[in-house]
């Protein structure tokens, strides 16, 4: 009689490493993809507020005809939950790396409203002056006010 000799059915280590490997890699990659994606979103919101917070500080120069003593409707973006961006208006200039510009202090005159991220941003403090200039003190205006 002869004996068959069957190979076992299932993986070997070497396969079963491989394709652990693989997953992991493809789950890094979705994960960096979902985090830029967030930071985005997250971008988008806060330059939406700066345009907003800029109208309304327009409004109450227009009354007291100064930028001195405006208050901001609100400080944070999202105004509710946990803040990915706090509002605030600049004390000292600020120096942007893009445009290579030196943003006014809020003066009588105008005003530099700033987004300063919560955590970590590609783009740094997002910046907006009163003649509607938009500056980052990291990265490229072009990527980071869309």
């Amino acid at each position: 009689m002869s004996k068959i000799i069957r190979r076992a059915a299932g993986f070997t280590m070497l396969e079963l490493a491989i394709a652990v490997a693989i997953v992991g890699l493809l789950v890094a990659v979705a994960m960096a993809s979902y985090q830029d994606s967030q930071a985005q979103k997250a971008r988008a919101e806060a330059v939406k507020s700066m345009l907003e917070l800029a109208d309304g500080l327009r409004k109450q120069q227009a009354v007291s005809l100064t930028y001195l003593g405006v208050r901001l409707a609100y400080a944070q973006s999202p105004r509710q939950g946990g803040a990915k961006y706090r509002f605030s208006l600049a004390a000292a200039p600020v120096q942007a790396l893009d445009p290579a510009f030196a943003f006014p202090a809020t003066s009588d005159l105008g005003y530099t409203l700033m987004a300063t991220p919560a955590g970590k941003d590609a783009c740094g403090v997002l910046l907006l002056d009163h003649t509607g200039r938009r500056g980052v003190t990291v990265g490229k205006v072009t990527d980071c006010w869309r």
